[in-house]
């Protein structure tokens, strides 16, 4: 809106339009495009960094107050502990409301991520394992087990609940991230047993895919951009699995070069960085293989390389000075039944 109040700033100095008209047209983009509140709070980008900056120490620290004091509060003292947490959070969630649009929201995730805290705490209380006893919460973090499902499914329907009342984008990490985690810790639920690493790493790929479709999907819905961190962890699953995939197929290694090259394409059309880097990391993973296995005794293969590598570098700057023109490439490329999934400004950009 800042910048279409410049424009139409420059066109009443052309003569382009008068005053009138400008206020009438802001007018009505406002209607269509309401103003973004995040963007409404006043707070400056460094009391925001400290905001954020606060919530993850707050979280970072339960984890590390859990991994220590175990054995002197266990199951019913954790529970108790995750709920009283997550109520002063709400608390101070409601009070911050009118006053802090992105504080009054961080509490909110902060409460959130008390969920699989809290869960574990009243499972082991309880003695109540519906797949296997996981261990001491600390292993969390560390080790793929069916027995963190419940605390997934938890926090993720926390996490949505609490959409309702958060309005920012970091809502949607503690429900990503708990999303990501099911990934791996889905398998043996779904086979219902210790599976082979090969299927774990399929259910992580088709996982993957399921996060970055409901990001798309989202993203068409919402105005505030929940979707970034479901992208992140969905690109995360599924290019983890797919790059852990082992294969002796020289042609199987070159459909995973395809694929990311695939990927870094979804970046440019969907506009998310994340699907860029993987991508290049994919690539440029492969490229790593063959100089080191197949070309390792060619003379004239890295120079052939350097000369790749500097013509990455170039199409960085094409695609940093041109990159509108690069949009409308990919779009004017992209059949029709795919632009029509995307979310309409990713279509129009």
């Amino acid at each position: 809106m800042k910048d279409g109040q410049q424009k139409m700033a420059r066109a009443v100095e052309a003569g382009i339009i008068t005053p009138d008209q400008a206020e009438a047209l802001l007018s009505f983009w406002q209607q269509d495009n309401p103003p973004d509140p995040i963007q409404a709070d006043v707070t400056s980008p460094m009391s925001r960094f400290l905001y954020y900056l606060g919530a993850l120490i707050v979280i970072a620290a339960m984890s590390w107050l859990m991994n220590t004091a175990w054995d002197l509060f266990h199951g019913f003292g954790i529970f108790t502990i995750a709920v009283g947490y997550a109520m002063i959070f709400c608390l101070m969630a409601r009070y911050f409301r009118q006053k802090s649009v992105v504080l009054s929201g961080l509490f909110v995730v902060m409460a959130v991520c008390m969920t699989p805290l809290g869960v574990f705490g009243l499972q082991a209380g309880l003695n109540l394992w519906p797949y296997e006893d996981p261990g001491t919460y600390k292993n969390f973090y560390r080790y793929i087990r069916g027995g963190w499902f419940t605390m997934e499914v938890a926090t993720i329907a926390a996490g949505f609940f609490s959409l309702r009342y958060s309005r920012i984008p970091f809502a949607m990490a503690p429900i990503a991230f708990a999303l990501w985690f099911m990934s791996m810790d889905i398998a043996p639920v779904l086979s219902g047993a210790d599976p082979d690493w090969t299927f774990r790493k399929q259910v992580s790929m088709g996982f993957g895919l399921l996060m970055i479709g409901a990001a798309v999907w989202l993203e068409r819905r919402q105005q505030v951009d929940y979707s970034k961190w479901l992208h992140i962890f969905g690109a995360i699953s599924f290019w983890a699995g797919l790059s852990m995939l082992r294969s002796d197929s020289e042609f199987s290694k070159f459909i995973y070069c395809l694929i990311n090259v695939f990927m870094m394409f979804c970046g440019v059309l969907l506009d998310r960085k994340v699907f860029l880097v993987f991508g290049g990391v994919g690539f440029f993973g492969y490229l790593g293989y063959l100089s080191w296995n197949v070309f390792k005794d060619s003379i004239a293969f890295p120079f052939w390389l350097t000369g790749l590598g500097l013509a990455v570098v170039y199409l960085g700057w094409i695609y940093h000075r041109k990159n509108e023109q690069i949009q409308k490439l990919v779009r004017s490329i992209t059949p029709a039944c795919i632009l029509a999934l995307l979310p309409e400004r990713r279509r129009a950009a």
